[in-house]
């Protein structure tokens, strides 16, 4: 065959655009994947910064915020309340505020049982029930221990003594399972359970106590996960993230819960209506999911504890952090196109990308078959593939280490039948 005989098919030249939108699809834009990424007008702008705020004490492992804004520290052997320190037997399951004879008392639920934290340190409070949670409501203290929730007199957290206007107990069989979680909320007291929800609504007459089943079905709850936000209360369970409103329980999707492997457990804390959550990655990364009503972004930061109120806090290394979103983060944004054929019929070969945005970045490019192929550039100019790279579609992972946004992906094709 002679040169003159060679046939060079036709390519026609095309331009895409890619949108991206964080974690789901909106109207023309493309769902992407991403770390250290928050959605702000229209684009992707890298975040994950975090601000010290203290050193904490040495050993510090978990932290506890009570209704009236004092935070608790425990270090593995005592419990800590600025310099006043108190000696547990055990890990306390939580830490409650509550208005006693004096002003603003403390008490500390372990296994072992209930502790008032006082002036003379941890006392044990004598004849109150153990638990594995407690939450204050209706003028009582109540305990939940398996199926049963024990109640305090009203207004005396410390008094147990079993009598027709005091203390008692009441027992909620429920094929939901055991309590795990007790969240006094909006005019109601909620039993998270292993696999469900009772609400109980509790006056102060305990013969006007009535509970009743929230229509749900979920897996394995994580008990650490419930918060409330504003209006709704979220949580996750070994199934996903999932929302309480009203009588409403649904799924939330679209934050990325897809990656999360949520077997290796997560803790949650609200700050107003936000919602944070120290987790697990399925790659095995530890972040920090940020939720704000539908408004998501992972985070690249380690937690070891987290600590909601007017502000949100975690703990990492024994030291307490906020989050800066003008800081830089500590690594690097990561955002993830799927695997696309654009929408054109017959994509043959990719000549170049340019990122519309700020910043400089890294980019890998995979065609649906072969070897990934890997430039870096800044925004605005065009990222040149040399040779070109073949393939009916592509997938593309971007990387900034630094300071950047990205508002859309424009790539430069050349489409064609052989």
């Amino acid at each position: 065959m002679t040169a003159g005989t060679l046939y060079f098919p036709a390519l026609t030249p095309k331009r895409v655009r890619i949108r991206p939108s964080l974690f789901r699809e909106r109207s023309g834009r493309a769902a992407v994947f991403a770390l250290n990424a928050a959605e702000r007008g229209g684009a992707l702008l890298s975040t994950g910064g975090r601000r010290l705020i203290e050193q904490l004490p040495a050993g510090c492992e978990r932290l506890f915020r009570t209704e009236d804004g004092v935070r608790f520290l425990w270090d593995g052997t005592a419990l800590y309340k600025g310099e006043d320190s108190f000696s547990l037997s055990s890990p306390p399951l939580d830490v409650l505020s509550f208005v006693g004879e004096t002003g603003r008392e403390y008490c500390a639920l372990t296994a072992s049982g209930l502790y008032l934290l006082g002036a003379e340190g941890a006392e044990a409070v004598e004849g109150a029930p153990t638990g594995s949670a407690m939450a204050l409501h209706g003028e009582r203290l109540f305990i939940a221990s398996g199926e049963t929730l024990s109640y305090s007199a009203p207004l005396l957290p410390a008094d147990w003594t079993i009598s027709a206007d005091g203390a008692g107990e009441i027992v909620l069989p429920s094929a939901g399972g055991a309590i795990q979680r007790l969240l006094s909320h909006r005019g109601r007291l909620l039993c998270f359970r292993e696999r469900g929800i009772t609400a109980l609504t509790a006056p102060g007459d305990f013969l006007d106590f009535k509970a009743e089943e929230i229509p749900c079905a979920f897996g394995s709850l994580i008990a650490s996960s419930v918060a409330a936000c504003g209006s709704r209360i979220l949580f996750c369970t070994e199934e996903g993230i999932f929302s309480l409103k009203g009588e409403a329980v649904t799924a939330v999707e679209g934050c990325g819960e897809g990656l999360v492997d949520f077997t290796k457990g997560v803790r949650a804390a609200s700050a107003g209506e936000s919602y944070y959550a120290a987790l697990t990655l399925l790659s095995g990364e530890r972040c920090i999911l940020s939720l704000a009503g539908e408004r998501a972004a992972l985070l690249r930061l380690e937690a070891d504890d987290v600590l909601g109120g007017k502000q949100f806090f975690f703990l990492q290394g024994g030291r307490l952090y906020a989050l800066d979103e003008k800081g830089a983060g500590e690594r690097e944004m990561l955002l993830e196109f799927p695997l696309s054929d654009f929408g054109l019929a017959e994509i043959r070969y990719l000549d170049g990308v340019r990122v519309e945005g700020e910043g400089s970045f890294r980019l890998e490019v995979r065609p649906a078959r072969g070897l990934p192929r890997f430039v870096r550039g800044r925004a605005g100019e065009d990222i040149r593939l040399s040779p070109p790279l073949k393939g009916s579609a592509f997938a593309l992972r971007v990387r900034s280490s630094g300071r950047a946004k990205l508002g859309s992906l424009i790539l430069r094709l050349r489409e064609g039948k052989e």
